[in-house]
């Protein structure tokens, strides 16, 4: 009982700070209500996104994030379109983290019908909600002018992993902005080896800005898609190191022995987290071929790409 009694005068205290004259004592009031469940400190925050004051309106945004059903979905689309731009984000970020289908056509709406904040963020919300009714407006957001808007309908896309929607995939492989670019290479992770979208992806391996290239990678090693197995050797020399290393991890997962050698030279790498994963897809091909570079390296000063060396030693060795 006296657990009880020190909750219920917590709320109280805050229920009387929320109200306070001043904004400072009623921004903290919103951020401690993170830590209160229940449907008083729920409807406390509900209240804080129309206070006068925008930080206020900002901490209860946020704080929001502990808080679930459509009340807080709709309370939080309803500050996509607050005048401060903080509170703007503030809500859109906590909205991105809200898993409500009973909201679905409201997200939808704004998702195709206003300003491209708020469809960018509308989007986001209904990214992993994973509704085939949302694949329109994703379509329709890739013909929007804005590349926010773009980039989040196609991770709505991506994780509908909507079939119908690889012609338009392919065509925002050119698009104009990098950011829009690499968001189609993660969409294009469902493309299956020799079907359509696969010539598109192998193509994001040669992409003009690396983190095109890097998300190419790791879409690649997610399918095990073998035609890009050329590119992915390619890309072992990358003048990105990122690049490299999701190349590395790509060519393991296709237990490629055609890249063993341009696995080996990574061994000699300055970069450790690269010895690392040229290490584990030596192991992963596990060709016998690959220890006159993997015994040399037995005494690589990292102890954890040792430790790899010698796991991918074992396997090789298995192998003979």
């Amino acid at each position: 009982m006296p657990v009880f009694d020190d909750f219920d005068d917590d709320l109280e205290d805050l229920k009387d700070r929320a109200a306070d004259a001043d904004a400072g004592v009623r921004r903290v009031a919103m951020m401690e209500l993170a830590e209160q469940v229940g449907p008083e400190a729920k409807v406390m925050l509900l209240k804080g996104l129309a206070d006068p004051d925008p930080q206020v309106r900002a901490a209860a945004a946020k704080s929001l994030d502990e808080h679930d059903g459509p009340e807080v979905v709709e309370g939080l689309v309803g500050s996509l379109e607050d005048p401060d731009e903080a509170v703007r984000h503030a809500a859109a970020e906590t909205l991105a983290d809200k898993k409500e289908p009973d909201c679905a056509a409201l997200l939808i709406e704004r998702a195709e019908h206003h300003d491209p904040f708020v469809q960018a963020a509308a989007l986001r919300a209904l990214r992993e909600l994973t509704l085939p009714d949302a694949l329109a407006a994703a379509l329709k957001a890739l013909r929007n002018p804005s590349p926010d808007v773009r980039r989040e309908g196609l991770g709505v896309i991506g994780w509908l992993k909507a079939e119908e929607a690889m012609p338009a995939l392919i065509a925002t492989a050119s698009d104009s902005d990098p950011s829009v670019r690499r968001a189609t290479m993660s969409a294009l992770v469902f493309v299956r080896p020799g079907g359509p979208g696969a010539s598109t992806l192998v193509a994001g391996l040669s992409d003009p800005h690396w983190q095109v290239r890097e998300e190419a990678a790791v879409s690649a090693a997610k399918i095990r898609l073998p035609e890009a197995t050329v590119q992915l050797i390619a890309a072992m020399t990358d003048e990105v190191w990122q690049v490299r290393i999701k190349a590395a991890n790509a060519l393991g997962r296709l237990k490629a022995e055609s890249a063993i050698d341009a696995l080996g030279r990574a061994l000699d790498s300055e970069i450790s987290n690269l010895r690392k994963e040229s290490a584990s897809a030596l192991g992963e091909i596990a060709a016998p071929a690959a220890l006159r570079y993997l015994e040399p390296a037995m005494d690589d000063p990292d102890p954890d790409v040792r430790k790899l060396i010698r796991w991918a030693i074992g396997r090789c060795r298995e192998a003979l």
